[in-house]
This record gives structure tokens, sequence and C-alpha cells, in this order.
């Protein structure tokens, strides 16, 4: 089973490869991040219009609910991991979600994927 962050459920939904989604997982925060990722490209980059933002997230956040969610999520340890490796406290919430659930983690995100290496079975998508 495989835990998907933000930048992979982006590209595969992008690639069209929805079937690599089926039974997956993400974490709540997911939904943040695509909502986000969506804001970034429309008011920050000008890649989007305002009415194509909607119609690109509305399909993303459909996939997002589809996906499993971990029950418990546990803060303190998130925070002991981005601690130790220097990285975001969302970064570690996955890397401990896939810990906990005995999950592979599916990243896009350079920095996660060499991160998540070192605890749990990491793969970018084009490696599904």
């Amino acid at each position: 089973m495989n835990l998907f962050d933000s930048s992979a459920i982006i590209n595969l939904c992008g690639e069209k490869k929805l079937d690599k989604l089926l039974l997956g997982w993400t974490l709540n925060l997911a939904f943040y991040e695509l909502g986000n990722a969506v804001w970034k490209q429309t008011y920050i980059h000008k890649k989007l219009s305002p009415d194509e933002a909607k119609i690109l997230l509305d399909p993303l956040l459909e996939i997002y609910n589809k996906l499993k969610k971990p029950e418990k999520e546990n803060g303190l340890e998130a925070l002991k991991i981005a601690a130790e490796e220097g990285i975001t406290f969302y970064d570690a919430a996955y890397i401990h979600a896939a810990i906990q659930n005995n999950l592979t983690l599916i990243t896009d995100d350079e920095k996660l994927y060499e991160k998540g290496k070192k605890y749990v079975k990491t793969l970018k998508t084009n490696e599904l």
C-alpha cells in the first residue's frame, strides 16, 4: 500500500494515472497542500486564471476524498523526525504516517524522497 504526498497526487492526476492512486493513502494535510499548490499557480506564477484554478482543484479534491487517511497522527513523533532531519513538520508527518501504517511513501519532492528513504520504502511516481 502507498501513502501519497501532494506532489505525487498532483503529478499522477496530471499524467492521468489515477489507477496508481486507487486504494492509496494520504494525510488530511494534503487537502491544504493541494489547495495551496493551485493557489500558487494562480496568484504567484500567474499560470492559471481563477476559473481554471477552480476547474483544476475540483478533481484534485475529489481524488483526495477517495484516498484513505490515518485515523491517528502523532505530532510529537513527526516533530522528532523533522528536528533530526532538518525538514518541515509537514514532510516529517508523511514519513511518520508511512512508518506507523507500514506504507510506501510516494513523493516527487526531492528532499522528502531523500529523507524518507532513511525510514521507509520511498518511491517517486515514475517508479510506480
